[in-house]
Parts: C-alpha cells; sequence; structure tokens
C-alpha cells in the first residue's frame, strides 16, 4: 500500500528590501514603547518595592533605597501604590532591552547592503555577465526581461472597440487606458492580456503587473459590464477560476467594477497602485 505524499509548505522569504522595511517599522515599534514606559514612569512613585508569598497571599515591603535590602511593610491601602512600584520596575527593564533592540537594529541597517548580492553581479565585465547565471539578477535587468518577453496577445476581432495607451497599445475599454496609463505613469511593468494557463483553459488577464519590490506577479482584471447579467455571471465564474488556482482577491488578484452610473474613477484607480506597488 503506498503511502500519500505529502504536500510540503512553500516558505516565502522576505526580499531584501523587506527585510529593511521591517526592521525600520520594528524601531518605530519599540521606539513607541519606550515613550509610552517613559510616559508611566513620570508618575510613578519614588523607591521599589519587594513583594513576598505568605500562605495565600502577597505581601509588599517598600524600599525607599536600594541598600534597604528588607524594607517597610506596606499595609493593605498601600496596595495601588506597590502595584504601580512593581509596574515602575517592569517598565525600567523594557526600556532598557528596547533601546539594546534598537541600537542593534541600527548597526545591522548601517552596514547591511540590500543590493550586494546584485553587485557581485555587476562588478563583472559585460563580456563576463553574458556566460553568468547570477543568484539574483538586478531589477533593471530583470524588469527589462520580464516586460520584453515575447507572449501571444488575445486577438482583436474586426469590428471590435479599440482605445490607444500612451505607450501606442490597443486596449479595449476607456477604463483599461486609465489602469494603462496610471501603471506606464508609475514605471510599473505589466503585460497587457498574457495568456495564463488555468486548468485545461487559457485565459486573458486584463493586466499582468510585476510588482519589483518581490518580484511577484499580480493580476487586475476590470470588470466594466456589470449592469450586463450574461457578463455579471461569466464575471463570478472566471473569478472563481483564479481562486482555484490560488489567486485571490485582496492578494495576488486586483478586481475593480464599474456599471453605467458608477464609472470607474482615475483616483479609485491611483490609490489601488498606491496600495499594491508603490
Amino acid at each position: 500500500m503506498s503511502k500519500k505524499s505529502r504536500k510540503t509548505k512553500q516558505v516565502h522569504h522576505p526580499t531584501e528590501s523587506q527585510v529593511c522595511m521591517l526592521l525600520k517599522e520594528e524601531k518605530n515599534h519599540l521606539q513607541k514603547i519606550i515613550s509610552e514606559a517613559e510616559k508611566r514612569n513620570t508618575h510613578a512613585p519614588e523607591g521599589s518595592v519587594l513583594a513576598k508569598k505568605h500562605k495565600n497571599s502577597v505581601q509588599f515591603y517598600y524600599r525607599s533605597e536600594s541598600g534597604d535590602k528588607a524594607g517597610k511593610y506596606m499595609r493593605v491601602s498601600e496596595r495601588a501604590k506597590a502595584i504601580a512600584l512593581i509596574q515602575k520596575r517592569y517598565d525600567e527593564k523594557l526600556i532598557s532591552s528596547a533601546k539594546q533592540q534598537m541600537q542593534i537594529i541600527s548597526r545591522f541597517l548601517d552596514k547591511y547592503d540590500p543590493e550586494c548580492l546584485e553587485n557581485v553581479f555587476l562588478s563583472e565585465n559585460m563580456i563576463r555577465r553574458e556566460f553568468i547565471n547570477p543568484v539574483k539578477k538586478p531589477d533593471a535587468l530583470y524588469i527589462d526581461e520580464w516586460q520584453n518577453a515575447e507572449y501571444e496577445h488575445k486577438p482583436f476581432f474586426e469590428g471590435s472597440m479599440v482605445h490607444l495607451t500612451q505607450k501606442n497599445e490597443k486596449v479595449r475599454s476607456k477604463s483599461e487606458v486609465l489602469i494603462a496609463n496610471t501603471l506606464y505613469h508609475y514605471g510599473i511593468p505589466y503585460r497587457y492580456e498574457c495568456p495564463l494557463n488555468i486548468g485545461s483553459r487559457i485565459i486573458y488577464p486584463d493586466f499582468m503587473i510585476l510588482r519589483i519590490s518581490d518580484r511577484k506577479e499580480l493580476f487586475w482584471e476590470h470588470l466594466g459590464m456589470m449592469d450586463d447579467t450574461a457578463y455579471r455571471n461569466s464575471a463570478f465564474l472566471k473569478i472563481q477560476e483564479y481562486e482555484k488556482m490560488g489567486f485571490f482577491p485582496g492578494d495576488q488578484l486586483i478586481l475593480t467594477v464599474e456599471t453605467y452610473k458608477m464609472p470607474l474613477t482615475q483616483n479609485t484607480i491611483n490609490n489601488i497602485v498606491r496600495h499594491y506597488f508603490l
């Protein structure tokens, strides 16, 4: 009896730029923690407290000086002060640890070069580069190869509506012109109606877009005739096909819709581009 093969979980590693971004975010987070703890400590009482277990309860002993080992017994009425002193000591340790972590991150970012691996390839002369298969191609080279890869476009049939973009390429609607021109304006590489195999059939996403930060391909479908019932049903089936392939709306699949009364706006396109690609 053959054993069922287990599907290995794919590990996604952050890119170099994402590493720097995450570390900078962590520095900001640590700074916020420090600021909040320091603010709390400005209102904390002087001295420290010793907490001891006594039968089924805890007793507190106030120490006014660091050399005071035993401390003075605190009454039940002073419990709030005792708790404030415990929080104060915790906050002092927290501030110290957070500052140490910030220093470590700062030293790392000072020395870390996110383009180090790309520069190894660029350090070779042009002749030698032709014979090298680099572990990571420089962004410019990767983008150029991706952008200029040949593919068979979805044909325009006679009588089809045609609109031209700033790149002088043909698209099928005015809304697609807006999307294409916005991507072009921001220097975001894309392919219009590049074939994509989904199961046993081929679909043509309106836009296949390269997100440069992680070199991931995203798909943008503009559903522009949602007033039409047949078109709407076909659009839902298309979305389901994307999902079967692991491309989900809000992640690798971008969806925009419009009706006659609610057209796609440039502001919406700008917000989407900034959210996903900038």
